[in-house]
């Protein structure tokens, strides 16, 4: 047993020294004011090396003004600054850790983040209704052999539902996610180890947060695509609705050049 586990340690080992990972999701939201938008990530992690490209697009005419974007940024190891660039303007700049890392005290007017409340006005100890139906069949997504699952969680007139489609195992993101720790990780001023899990959008974690006492077993393995509905008082219609899916995931021999901008893009300095 110990020298399997130890041949099994050194094959993962030695394919992380020599591939890297790519990965190519995307985020779908339709929410109010600002209406549907999508957001496209493409990332690729090697043993020290780090590279993620995010596309923004709505479809409204003043969210579009608002939010589209195509940025990307860079960490090599060995280097002391990351390098950021903006495939629209053909632009980069440096940026240190420590601003890179630092949390920001209000929400800037470039960002893309959102929240909602899902409380009830009832009492605060009431606690949500959860049912779940689902992972018999095998579907196929994007290539992956899923189960899809249905859980619905209510609390007084509002609800959301989830459709989830999980793999039992995601080997390849499991590699990427620890070779992007390392080396942010290494990057992070504070010297704390970065933890690693933005693909993780699953109803496990709103029912862990909502109900620590569920007796629910949660959905093993990875969720490859994620819908999440919000309903309010009996509506038939979401109030909002976001997605995310994993499109793409695979792995090449490493190609450092790979790790670079075109040379005709501008370096600007950036407050």
């Amino acid at each position: 047993m110990r020298r399997f586990i130890f041949s099994l340690f050194f094959i993962i080992f030695s394919f992380s020294q020599d591939f890297q990972v790519r990965i190519v999701g995307r985020m779908y939201t339709e929410i109010p004011v600002l209406g549907p938008f999508k957001v496209t990530f493409d990332q690729t992690v090697a043993p020290g090396f780090f590279r993620s490209e995010e596309k923004t697009k709505a479809d409204r005419f003043y969210a579009r003004w608002l939010l589209n974007s195509e940025t990307g940024e860079i960490m090599i190891e060995g280097t002391d600054k990351i390098l950021k660039y903006d495939k629209d303007e053909e632009e980069y700049w440096l940026q240190s850790p420590e601003d890179y890392f630092k949390v920001p005290d209000t929400i800037s007017e470039n960002s893309h983040s959102f929240s909602f409340s899902f409380s009830s006005d009832e009492d605060d100890e009431t606690l949500p209704k959860i049912t779940r139906t689902g992972g018999k069949e095998i579907e196929v997504l994007h290539g992956f052999r899923t189960k899809k699952w249905i859980t619905t969680i209510s609390i007084s007139q509002k609800k959301m539902v989830f459709e989830e489609w999980f793999v039992d195992k995601l080997p390849l993101l499991d590699l990427s996610d620890s070779m992007e720790s390392a080396i942010k990780t290494k990057f992070n001023p504070e010297g704390q180890k970065i933890e690693i899990g933005q693909f993780e959008f699953a109803s496990n974690i709103f029912i862990e947060e909502m109900d620590s006492l569920t007796t629910l077993e949660p959905i093993p393995g990875h969720s490859v695509k994620t819908n999440l509905m919000v309903y309010e008082e009996n509506n038939d219609e979401p109030k909002m609705t976001i997605g995310f899916e994993i499109l793409e995931l695979y792995a090449v021999p490493v190609d450092t050049s790979f790790f670079t901008i075109p040379e005709e893009y501008e370096r600007i300095e950036k407050d």
